[in-house]
């Protein structure tokens, strides 16, 4: 069973046990929803905003790339590690 994408994000920062970028995550995700028209980089980092604003996640590094962009690193906050408690018994994180 695939999980929706948001959820998908925080099971995955909360497996990682370290901050990604969005195309870290982006990565990582690939190979379970590329061909989805949700799954793009606008997505993604509007998943990982909205999140944060709810204080699932937060951001911990923030810095310019070579290009000048603006990258933030993100972890799941221990209010984001509560909330996993609601995903199927298959996702479960220990």
């Amino acid at each position: 069973m695939k999980l929706p994408l948001r959820f998908r994000i925080l099971h995955l920062l909360a497996v990682e046990k370290k901050p990604l970028t969005p195309d870290e995550i982006i990565e990582k995700l690939k190979a379970e929803y590329q061909g989805e028209r949700q799954f793009t980089k606008k997505a993604v980092i509007g998943h990982l905003e909205s999140m944060k604003a709810v204080a699932l996640i937060e951001a911990v590094e923030v810095y310019l790339d070579k290009n000048g962009d603006l990258v933030e690193k993100f972890q799941i906050t221990d209010f984001g590690k509560e909330r996993l408690k609601y995903l199927p018994a298959q996702w479960k994180v220990s």
